[in-house]
């Protein structure tokens, strides 16, 4: 398997296979003299809308075609040119990540210029021929899962209070199964605000650390706005799960203004057959900080945490994690031979309800010894539009009132003559 190889799929292998086949792709051409929908637009909404923008989905309308998208033409304009639509919240200049869909100078000024000449239909001919999307509640990557584990029935109400329901519930497994890819599929989307599916010891397995016991093994899915589909495997990779591990549903749900719900969330887990073993077993790190201290009314508080690598490591992906207050966060790599910072990752506009995974286009290779370091910034001002009271001081905690700073790494060991072989020349 080559270095460019990639494992994690963030939105789905049938997706990923759709698009690149087709000629959506990001280009710096000249901008048409006179574009229309069919023709310059509707490849730029394939590509780097419809994700979401489209039926059944939590966003606010579907613009899968012209009838769709003509009478937000003007709002998607603003939108655009001022790059708040599609939401990409890393700096484009550092790093190279898989499935950016931000806009190129060029695909912003053609739906600008689209929309400034009436946003015409154009010829139907010219348009390319729609996505075939599947459903919301389909299995993303073309098969049934193994196992289906379904989370117990929790009802939601109109204007209550958040909730953090952590059931567990047991695999059925046997024996130790490798993971080929995982996905968590929410009952009622409107109301999770995400999801994250823990391996978890049994309380006889469970770890003396001398404050008591831990039980959390790691991480294996997780769910939020702008990060759906979990991961898919390439052959060669895959998480590790144990035949006496439990699966736990860490469930947080912001309830709705008007409506209750009652949301059982599933996850589905498609197995390796049975007596595969990869070459390499990818596991999560969160890197956080719980001793977080954000003063009433400061605009800019920085935290850091700290994560070494006690191996040569390929980093395969990286997602910021905080609440209403986080404005940026960035991750660095400092090498044991130089001690000196290299940024890997710079994400300077976080949103809260909007938490994606920058998956790097090739994985990124780390000698041991290497320390990963998150600096998280928060902005607890008046100025921040969603802070919920610039007045209070802050720490951490589960509610979205209070904060958090966990920069969440997806990677794997890999041996040192592997390490060495991918040194550049």
């Amino acid at each position: 398997m080559t270095p460019s190889q990639m494992i994690r799929v963030p939105f789905g292998a049938a997706f990923a296979l759709a698009l690149a086949v087709s000629t959506l792709a990001a280009n710096d051409d000249a901008v048409p003299e006179h574009p229309t929908f069919s023709r310059d637009v509707l490849p730029i909404m394939q590509r780097s809308c419809q994700t979401c923008h489209r039926p059944n989905m939590f966003t606010p309308m579907s613009l899968l075609t012209y009838d769709e998208v003509r009478p937000w033409a003007r709002a998607i304009k603003q939108r655009v040119e001022a790059r708040i639509m599609p939401p990409w919240f890393a700096d484009r200049t550092v790093g190279v990540y898989r499935d950016d869909p931000s806009l190129s100078e060029t695909e912003i000024a053609t739906v600008a210029r689209w929309v400034d000449q009436g946003a015409p239909r154009g010829n139907a001919t010219d348009a390319p021929p729609p996505l075939e999307w599947p459903a919301v509640d389909t299995w993303y990557h073309g098969e049934e899962p193994d196992l289906v584990i379904t989370s117990p029935p929790v009802v939601v109400p109109p204007n209550s209070t958040e909730t953090f329901p952590e059931p567990e519930l047991p695999t059925g497994l046997t024996e130790d199964r490798y993971i080929k890819w995982i996905q968590v599929m929410p009952g009622e989307s409107q109301v999770v605000h995400h999801v994250l599916i823990y391996a978890v010891m049994g309380g006889a397995d469970a770890e003396d650390t001398g404050g008591g016991p831990r039980r959390v093994r790691e991480l294996l899915a997780n769910r939020a706005r702008g990060d759906f589909a979990g991961d898919y495997f390439e052959d060669g990779y895959a998480r590790l799960l144990r035949k006496d591990d439990l699966i736990r549903f860490q469930l947080h749900y912001l309830p709705d203004d008007e409506q209750s719900f009652v949301d059982q969330t599933r996850v589905g887990i498609k197995l390796y057959p049975k007596g595969y073993v990869p070459e390499y077993v990818v596991t999560t790190k969160a890197v956080s900080n719980r001793d977080l201290i954000i003063p009433p009314g400061d605009a800019n508080v920085r935290s850091d945490a700290y994560f070494t690598l006690r191996e040569p490591a390929r980093i395969i992906s990286f997602q910021p994690h905080m609440h209403y207050r986080g404005k940026g966060m960035t991750l660095e790599a400092i090498r044991p031979s130089d001690g000196q910072p290299e940024l890997l990752s710079d994400v300077n506009r976080f949103a809260w309800d909007w938490q994606p995974t920058y998956v790097y286009e090739t994985p990124l290779t780390l000698p041991a010894g290497t320390v990963m370091h998150v600096t998280a910034y928060h902005d607890n001002s008046a100025a921040n539009r969603v802070n919920p009271d610039p007045t209070a001081a802050v720490g951490w905690g589960d509610r979205t009132i209070d904060e958090m700073n966990i920069g969440w790494l997806d990677y794997f060991y890999i041996p040192e003559d592997e390490f060495a072989a991918l040194q550049p020349e």
